[in-house]
């Protein structure tokens, strides 16, 4: 986008980029839906990987040269450092909610990962072409677009993650019907990424990063509110919310990251805004899931009445509950169902206020550190 774009409409590139980018994961949920109708899951990679060929030959065809004029060898040590240290960190975080927080192995996970992420930090100050330099999240534009994006993507997995359970086990939708029920945030997001360079020049980047992880927390704290009687209206409420701050943010904060670098430099932050949002994504599906399942086990009644084949369908997933108590049918059947889905709601509604909680925190960052001013990659080059 860099190469492509003049200086004055490069965040408009940037805000079009964003809401594409978010309205590829509703078209994916579609195609995933319609495939699970009438195919076996195996047809969504199969149908995915044909995408990943034609995606290719058209970015081989068509996406400008932008590789760093002064290539250096590859960083294999702040590779294997930070790659251990995340897979580490989510490793920790899902199984801390299983096996507890102070049993041995989950320390042992969240200490190889600090220590991976102090490899990473000192080899990338001894060495003089790290993998990513640590300096530059010394740079307000590149911390602040980091923190955004991460947190962002940290919010829209996880609840993916949660939401689409309560659309197809709550609502007893069909899994083409769940992703459906997504489409208005793709429709919210686009407009609202279109129209925020606009919003940035008028009210400063800070200011429009803080309001859009706002939006989104009061999104997913309005989803929390929700009963198993709620129906889809209020979660469309939410959504929609939440889609208006992801149109903010998501346009943000990858031009804040974009911008505070080199034209020479631009792999750089590109690799960076997507590592933000594929870490974000899978620390936030293993936080929200993590509490989620927390939450779901604490609130369920005494099972010792179940046979225990059944007993052990409910602890599994609120999915093999609800199969459990249509299979048990009658009073009891009816009993266990409105249990579980009791208990589900109540696993939803926490792992919501968790990750809003981060999100408000970010929000508040922003809002007291990051720059007022749009970054330039132009100026950059001068640095």
């Amino acid at each position: 986008m860099t190469s492509t774009f003049p200086p004055e409409e490069r965040s408009k590139g940037v805000a079009i980029w964003s809401g594409f980018a978010a309205a590829g994961a509703i078209i994916g949920m579609l195609v995933a839906g319609t495939l699970l109708e009438r195919w076996g899951w195996q047809s969504i990679f199969v149908t995915s990987a044909a995408v990943g060929v034609v995606a290719a030959v058209a970015a081989a065809a068509l996406a400008p040269n932008t590789r760093d004029h002064d290539p250096h060898k590859f960083d294999v040590i702040g590779a294997l450092a930070t790659s251990i240290a995340i897979g580490t960190l989510v490793f920790a975080i899902i199984e801390g909610n299983d096996r507890g927080w102070t049993t041995l192995p989950v320390l042992i996970c969240a200490g190889v990962c600090v220590l991976g992420f102090v490899v990473y930090a000192v080899q990338g100050m001894r060495t003089h072409h790290p993998l990513l330099d640590p300096q530059l999240f010394g740079l307000p534009g590149f911390r602040a677009g980091a923190i955004v994006v991460l947190t962002q993507f940290m919010a829209i997995f996880g609840f993916f993650f949660v939401g689409l359970q309560y659309l197809q086990l709550i609502l007893e939708y069909s899994p083409l019907l769940a992703a459906i029920a997504l489409i208005p945030v793709a429709a919210v997001v686009m407009p609202t990424a279109t129209v925020t360079p606009r919003l940035v020049s008028w009210a400063g980047l800070k200011y429009v990063m803080a309001a859009g992880l706002t939006l989104i927390a009061v999104g997913l704290l309005w989803i929390s509110r929700l009963h198993v009687d709620s129906g889809y209206g209020p979660f469309l409420g939410g959504l929609i919310v939440a889609g208006l701050g992801i149109g903010l943010a998501g346009s943000t904060g990858t031009s804040a990251i974009v911008g505070s670098l080199s034209r020479n430099h631009q792999g750089v932050a590109s690799a960076m805004n997507d590592t933000t949002r594929e870490v974000g994504s899978a620390v936030g599906i293993a936080i929200m899931g993590s509490v989620f399942s927390s939450q779901y086990s604490q609130h369920l009644p005494d099972l010792t009445r179940l046979p225990a084949q059944a007993a052990d369908a409910v602890r599994d997933s609120a999915a093999g509950g609800l199969a459990a108590a249509d299979q048990l049918g009658g009073p009891l059947g009816a009993q266990l169902g409105a249990a579980v889905r009791g208990a589900f709601i109540d696993g939803m509604s926490a792992s919501m206020i968790s990750v809003a909680v981060v999100l408000l925190v970010a929000a508040i960052g922003c809002a007291l550190k990051a720059p007022r001013q749009q970054p330039d990659s132009d100026a950059a080059d001068n640095r």
